[in-house]
């Protein structure tokens, strides 16, 4: 099989927010602080927190906004959503003047600098379930009013930690979890081969489940994301009216902005990106296979220059043929049909 273990490290390197991390970090903190410091949302027992891709060491390059969960841990079911987004406005605008803008359920904060903004959710305690779960508007109108909607935004967070855990690159690779590369690579091949939605939480959901269902034992990440982009890929269609199961939330399922027509549109172009998969996989030669995963897995996208996410193997040409031995560094022999030198 054609696993290439050491160009899918790389491609999970090239992949990797990098800066972003960094940049997101600082942003968080500094909104955060901001909202700590108001009287009131004191009073209300402010707890900011970091939720989304980025809390979840799931994202991927580029990262363009930061979610940070505002918990209004003694808020009662008498909050007006309208009044207190109003007032956290109002505390942003002070601190990041000219740079805030107030949405439906929540305040963003741009940061030009750092080519990001953070996004303040507010959340209060959940009315049925005030030691588990949150609510937060679904959408404020020009009144005030709005409708609470039940959210448990920290235990996807808690699954994929689980999950981390539990699948791993063989027995004996203790600590070694596969799950959140298998889902930076997913995210990778949703922006490659999905034109706009289903987006990439609703992706890392199906993921999620795919894992759940399949109880994958593999030996590399290749093989695991094979198993995987096929199931995902038998999944989609099944979700294109309703969506898949909420893993954070039980009867619910995941809302997305994607149209029945645009998830079986998505459905068809991952089931070719589960076949080149397979192919790649069970290719003999390995740069013909590299050339093969490099389609997969396409180029970085949000930055100036778009770059190949999969390298190809030293002994290997750009176009997926093999070097003559001659050319290898240091004299190396030219590489079989058939063996992966970094397997």
């Amino acid at each position: 099989m054609a696993t290439h273990a050491t160009q899918f490290n790389k491609a999970l390197s090239n992949i990797e927010p990098a800066e972003d991390a960094d940049h997101a970090k600082g942003a968080h903190k500094e909104v955060s602080e901001v909202l700590k410091a108001d009287e009131r949302l004191r009073g209300l027992g402010v707890s900011p927190v970091l939720i989304g891709s980025y809390k979840r060491d799931v994202s991927i390059r580029r990262v363009k906004d930061v979610d940070v969960f505002v918990r209004l841990q003694d808020a009662g079911k008498d909050l007006r959503p309208g009044d207190i987004l109003d007032h956290i406005t109002e505390v942003l605008e002070e601190a990041f003047e000219d740079r805030v803008t107030r949405q439906h359920r929540s305040v963003m904060v741009d940061f030009p600098d750092l080519d990001l903004s953070v996004d303040a959710v507010i959340a209060r305690p959940c009315v049925e379930h005030p030691e588990e779960h949150w609510q937060i508007p679904q959408r404020i109108e020009d009144d005030g009013n709005a409708r609470w909607i039940e959210t448990n935004p920290m235990a996807m967070t808690e699954h994929t930690t689980e999950a981390n855990q539990t699948f791993l690159l063989g027995a004996s690779n203790e600590g070694k979890g596969v799950y959140v590369p298998v889902v930076k690579l997913m995210r990778q091949i949703r922006r490659t081969w999905v034109k706009d939605q289903p987006g990439g939480y609703y992706f890392e959901v199906l993921t999620w489940h795919a894992f759940q269902e399949n109880q994958p034992q593999e030996s590399t990440v290749a093989e695991y994301l094979t198993v995987i982009l096929r199931a995902v890929a038998e999944a989609l269609p099944e979700c294109a009216e309703t969506g898949p199961d909420d893993p954070t939330l039980e009867g619910k399922t995941i809302k997305s902005k994607a149209t029945a027509e645009q998830v079986k549109a998505a459905a068809d172009r991952i089931a070719e990106a589960a076949d080149l998969a397979e192919q790649a996989l069970a290719e003999t030669d390995m740069c013909r296979a590299a050339k093969l995963w490099q389609e997969l897995l396409g180029t970085t996208h949000g930055t100036e220059t778009a770059e190949l996410v999969f390298p190809m193997p030293e002994y290997c040409n750009a176009d997926g043929t093999q070097k003559q031995s001659t050319t290898i560094t240091r004299g190396a022999p030219a590489v079989p049909a058939g063996r992966d030198r970094y397997a």
